[in-house]
C-alpha cells in the first residue's frame, strides 16, 4: 500500500487513540482534583496547550527533516509507551496533592499550580500527539495543500469522533480506566509497528521485540492502584477520608466511578467519582432519614413518591416502608453497591413497594405524565457537573408540575458549600418556584447528642399550598415503633425534636433573597462559585446570615 494512504489512515486511529485517552484521564485527574468545571476546564486546557505547542515546536524544524513516516511511526509509539507509564505516574500524584494543598486557601494560586501539575504530567504525551499533524500534513499533502489538509484533518477528526463514542460507552464501561488506557496504547503502537513494516522492515524486525517487552512491563507491573487516588486528593477535606479502611466495591460505570470502603468495622462508606456520597455515619444517615421524614411527618397522607438518585439506598428504603417509591437511577454499577447498606435501607432493591428506572432523573420528568405526592432529589453537589442541573429554576418548575396538589418538594441543601450570596441566590431561585417553602437543620449544637455538631446542612421543603406544620408531633405518635427506633437511633425522639429543627418558614425569609442573581440552566452560578468554597467551608456563615435576617426583621 501506498505510504500516503497508510498515514492517512494511521492518523485516523491516532484519533481514535487520542480521544480514549482524554476521556480515561480525566476520571483519575478527577479523583485527583475534584469534579468540578475548574478541574475540567484545566484537563481540557492542558490538552489543547500540548497540542499546540507540539504542532510548534515540530513544524520550526520540519522542513529540513527527512523520513517523516519513520519519525510519525515513533511519535506514535511513544505516545503509546507514555500512556501506560502514566498509570504508574497517577498513583504519585496524591502525594503531590498534599504538598501542595496549603496554597488552597488562595484559589486562583491554587488552580494555577494544579494547571502546572497537569501541564507537567501531561506534556509528553499531548506534545507528541500535537507534532503528529504538521508531519502528516508536510508529507500527505505534496503540491494540492488544500485538498490534502482537508482530508488528513477529516481523517483525524473522524478518528477522534470514534474514539469519544467508544471510550464513553463501550471501552470505560467494559475495560475500566486502566483497560482503556492500554487499549489506547496498543493503538498507538499498533500504528507506528504498521508504518515501520511499510517502510522498513528491517526496522520494523529490530524494534518490535524491545518495544513490546517495555510496554509490557509497563502495563503489567506498573503500580496501579486509581482506587486509592481519592483518598489523598481533593476529598481529603472530608472527615470520613480519614478514616477509610480497604475498598470493598470498585466499578468504572458509564456515567461515573463506584466505590464502596469499609470504615474500619464501623460500616462502610459510598464514594461517587471519589466524592462520598453518603456512609453509616450518624450525620449522613441522620440527613437520609430527614429526606425521608420530614415530608411524611409533615402529610401523613402521602400515597407516593419518586426519588432521584439512589445513593445508599437510605431515603427510598426509608419512604418505601410506607408509601410506593420510584427512584431514578443513572449509573446501574451503583446497584450492587447499596447492598452494603441494606441494614439501613431495609432491602430497598427487594420491596415491592420500591420501583427502580435506570434514566437520568430530569430526562424521567419531561417524558412522564405521572405526579407525585413527594419528589426528592437525594444529596447531590451543586459543583459537580452531573448534578448542577438539579439546582436550577427550570428544574425546580418540571417537578413542581409533576407534583399532586399538596405535595412537597424536598431539597437538600449543602451550605458548608456556600457563601451567604450562594445561599441568596439559591434560595431566591428556589423561593421563585414555590413559594410556601419552610427549611430544617439537619442538626443543631443545642441538640443533646454524644458529639455536638454545628448546622452545616439544610432540608428546603416547597409545596403549592401552604405548608401545615402543626401534625408534627401527632404524625410522629403514628408511625410504627420499629420505624420510631430507627430515628429515636439518630436522636430524633419525638415530633418535637423534628420541630426543634425549623430554621424558617417561607414567611420570615420573605424578601431574604431580593436583588440575588436567580440561577437558570443558561447560568449555573453555582457551579462556580460553590466549587470555590468547597475547600474553604464555612457553614456558619448561612447560618449568621439568616438569623440576622429574621431577627432584623422581628425587629421592625
Amino acid at each position: 500500500m501506498d505510504s500516503r494512504k497508510v498515514l492517512l489512515i494511521a492518523f485516523i486511529f491516532s484519533g481514535i487513540a487520542a480521544l480514549i485517552y482524554e476521556l480515561a484521564w480525566i476520571r483519575p485527574l478527577q479523583f485527583l482534583l475534584g469534579s468540578t468545571i475548574y478541574t475540567i476546564s484545566i484537563i481540557f486546557a492542558v490538552f489543547m496547550g500540548g497540542l499546540a505547542l507540539g504542532s510548534y515546536i515540530i513544524s520550526r524544524k520540519l522542513d529540513n527533516k527527512r523520513n517523516l513516516p519513520k519519525r510519525y511511526a515513533f511519535i506514535e509509539i511513544g505516545i503509546g509507551l507514555y500512556g501506560i507509564l502514566l498509570l504508574s505516574i497517577f498513583n504519585v500524584l496524591p502525594k503531590i496533592y498534599n504538598a501542595i494543598y496549603y496554597l488552597h486557601t488562595n484559589f486562583y494560586l491554587f488552580e494555577i499550580v494544579q494547571f502546572l501539575l497537569v501541564f507537567i504530567v501531561l506534556l509528553v504525551p499531548t506534545t507528541l500527539m500535537g507534532a503528529t499533524f504538521p508531519i502528516v500534513a508536510k508529507y500527505y499533502t505534496k503540491n494540492k495543500i488544500g485538498k490534502g489538509v482537508g482530508e488528513i484533518y477529516s481523517a483525524n477528526n473522524l478518528g477522534a469522533i470514534i474514539g469519544s463514542f467508544s471510550a464513553g460507552f463501550i471501552l470505560i464501561p467494559l475495560l475500566g480506566i486502566k483497560g482503556s488506557i492500554i487499549f489506547a496504547g496498543v493503538i498507538n503502537l499498533i500504528i507506528g509497528f504498521w508504518i515501520l513494516f511499510v517502510i522498513n522492515k528491517r526496522l520494523f524486525k529490530k524494534t518490535i521485540p524491545i518495544i513490546l517487552i517495555i510496554f509490557l512491563i509497563l502495563a503489567l507491573f506498573g503500580n496501579y492502584s486509581i482506587q486509592q487516588m481519592h483518598s489523598g486528593g481533593f476529598y481529603r477535606i472530608s472527615d470520613i477520608q480519614k478514616n477509610l479502611g480497604e475498598v470493598v466495591y470498585y466499578e468504572e460505570g458509564l456515567h461515573a466511578t463506584i466505590t464502596v470502603r469499609n470504615l474500619f468495622g464501623k460500616g462502610y462508606a459510598l464514594f461517587i467519582n471519589g466524592k462520598g456520597q453518603g456512609s453509616s455515619e450518624i450525620t449522613d444517615l441522620r440527613v437520609n432519614y430527614l429526606l425521608a421524614y420530614l415530608p411524611i411527618l409533615i402529610n401523613n397522607n402521602s400515597e407516593n413518591a419518586l426519588v432521584i438518585g439512589l445513593g445508599t439506598g437510605t431515603t427510598s428504603g426509608q419512604l418505601s416502608q410506607h408509601l410506593n417509591v420510584t427512584t431514578i437511577e443513572i449509573e446501574k454499577e451503583i446497584l450492587e453497591a447499596t447492598k452494603y447498606f441494606n441494614i439501613f435501607n431495609l432491602n430497598v432493591l427487594e420491596n415491592p413497594h420500591h420501583k427502580l428506572i435506570i434514566d437520568d432523573g430530569r430526562n424521567y420528568l419531561l417524558k412522564t405524565n405521572k405526579k407525585y405526592d413527594l419528589i426528592i432529589p437525594e444529596p447531590s453537589d451543586p459543583w459537580q457537573s452531573f448534578s448542577t442541573f438539579l439546582f436550577s429554576k427550570e428544574f425546580f418548575e418540571l417537578a413542581k408540575e409533576h407534583l399532586n396538589e399538596g405535595g412537597l418538594y424536598v431539597q437538600w441543601v449543602p451550605i458548608y458549600q456556600m457563601s451567604s450570596e450562594d445561599f441568596k441566590s439559591f434560595y431566591a431561585t428556589f423561593e421563585s418556584v414555590f413559594p410556601y417553602n419552610v427549611a430544617f437543620a439537619n442538626i443543631k449544637s443545642t441538640e443533646e447528642t454524644p458529639v455536638r455538631f454545628n448546622t452545616s446542612q439544610i432540608i428546603l421543603i416547597g409545596s403549592k399550598k401552604e405548608i401545615n406544620l402543626e401534625n408534627l408531633n401527632q404524625n410522629y405518635n403514628c408511625l410504627p415503633t420499629e420505624y420510631k427506633n430507627y430515628l429515636k437511633g439518630l436522636y430524633l425522639k419525638s415530633g418535637e425534636d423534628f420541630s426543634k429543627l425549623l430554621l424558617f418558614t417561607g414567611s420570615q425569609m420573605q424578601s431574604y433573597g431580593a436583588g440575588a442573581e436567580i440561577i437558570t440552566d443558561d447560568k449555573p452560578i453555582l457551579e462556580f462559585s460553590t466549587a470555590k468554597k468547597v475547600l474553604n467551608q464555612n457553614p456558619e456563615e448561612v447560618i449568621e446570615d439568616i438569623t440576622k435576617f429574621i431577627g432584623e426583621k422581628r425587629i421592625v
